[in-house]
């Protein structure tokens, strides 16, 4: 699995850091996120075959400072978007 630093914020006085999952090992299909908090880490994999579309959401947790206790729940509702 590879990690792709997407950005990092400060979120609550913290450094927050956003990242792009890529598991294809050369096959189309298994992108995920994860969010890493100091010690609280967060990740969510195969969310879309598509590593556009997860970039995408990726930028927005980050533009909109998502901690990793919620990313479950974003990510949940952008999958039923």
């Amino acid at each position: 699995m590879r990690k792709v630093l997407v950005g990092e914020t400060e979120v609550l006085g913290e450094t927050t850091v956003y990242y792009l999952l890529d598991d294809t090992d050369g096959f189309p299909g298994n992108y995920g996120v994860q969010i890493i908090r100091g010690s609280e880490q967060s990740c969510v994999n195969s969310l879309a075959p598509s590593g556009d579309r997860v970039w995408r959401l990726a930028e927005l947790l980050l533009r909109c400072a998502v901690t990793p206790i919620t990313l479950r729940d974003v990510t949940e509702d952008w999958l039923l978007c």
